[in-house]
């Protein structure tokens, strides 16, 4: 009866033991679900944190690239007004030029006038001494002295005419030295003007720098555009340009012959000239129009030094520019560098 109980007591146990390793199983099983499920939310988490550590690295990047930026940007707002203060200087310096030449030339030529008028006044009188001396030589005198003391008046008027013509001859002298001063100071002005132009003048004004004597690339790019591959015709039109350009400026290559036009004697294009011919004939006209430009433009403006010189242009009428139309196209760009920076200040 006991050993019934026994057995009947360790089924029991035997359930209850099943039961509860059958349970452990289970809770081990939502530990280890709930383990992957932390590992899981802790990589997502770490990837979040890397996530925002690389999106607060990224932001400090932009803010000193935004720093950066501030910063040229306000150098080159510094650096524009430093440059329309220079205009606005330049324009006022080219202005007082401009009326100290107009205001030398017009005491220039008033004084040359009264010069000419002056000599040819004196021209007069030196005709009318020498007929009155003439006349003198031939009418009889009652005695040798007052004949002496004629002459010796005569004498003495010739002498402060001729004075006076050669303080005129000084004065004339000097007006000269002044006029070539005068020049001497417009071609500094140009000169400081080529300098600046660069800086100061925007890309798309009609008075800017033009390269004289500089060969025009495209007609080169255009023939050899047609002449060899894509991946070659660039760097071939490149050769042909660079050199021409050598040929240009070597001063031992003269395609020039003198003529005989307009009264005196003129040099132009010897268009039989042996590489001139070449040219055209290997490369065609437009490209031998722009080596003959160039030739042109060196031998009117540098013939001496033979190389690429920048000179004041109107790109509008295709002429050299002068001062008057310098110093207008530089005050009407100030006038709107003023006028962008006051919009832009009412706009802030």
């Amino acid at each position: 009866m006991e050993d019934g109980k026994i057995v009947s007591e360790l089924r029991k146990a035997r359930g209850l033991a099943v039961s509860l390793a059958r349970e452990v199983d289970v809770k081990n099983q939502r530990i280890w679900e709930m383990e992957r499920h932390n590992e899981h939310i802790s990589s997502r988490l770490n990837s979040m944190i890397a996530e925002k550590d690389r999106m607060n690295h990224a932001f400090s990047d932009e803010m000193r690239k935004m720093q950066v930026i501030g910063l040229q940007n306000a150098k080159l707002k510094t650096e524009l007004e430093c440059q329309i203060s220079n205009m606005h200087l330049l324009v006022q310096e080219s202005e007082k030029l401009k009326e100290e030449v107009a205001c030398q030339r017009k005491e220039l030529e008033q004084r040359a006038n009264e010069l000419q008028k002056r000599e040819s006044q004196l021209d007069n009188e030196r005709t009318s001494f020498y007929i009155e001396k003439e006349k003198i030589a031939q009418i009889p005198f009652d005695s040798d002295y007052s004949m002496s003391v004629h002459i010796n008046g005569l004498k003495d008027r010739l002498t402060e005419k001729e004075e006076e013509l050669h303080d005129m001859d000084n004065l004339n002298q000097t007006l000269i030295l002044r006029e070539h001063m005068s020049n001497n100071e417009l071609q500094a002005a140009r000169k400081e003007l080529i300098n600046v132009l660069p800086q100061v003048l925007d890309s798309n004004t009609i008075i800017s720098l033009k390269r004289m004597g500089e060969v025009a690339q495209k007609p080169f790019q255009d023939v050899c555009m047609q002449k060899f591959s894509v991946h070659d015709w660039e760097l071939r039109s490149v050769e042909l340009s660079s050199l021409w350009q050598d040929k240009v400026n070597n001063p031992n290559w003269h395609p020039f012959k003198q003529v005989f036009k307009d009264g005196k004697m003129q040099e132009i294009i010897d268009e039989d000239d042996d590489d001139l011919r070449e040219l055209k004939s290997q490369w065609g006209e437009e490209a031998c129009n722009a080596v003959v430009n160039a030739l042109l433009e060196l031998n009117e403006y540098n013939p001496s030094g033979r190389y690429v010189i920048s000179e004041l242009w109107n790109f509008k009428e295709g002429r050299k520019a002068n001062l008057k139309e310098v110093i207008e196209c530089l005050y009407q760009q100030l006038k709107g560098s003023r006028s962008r920076k006051r919009r832009r200040d009412g706009q802030r």
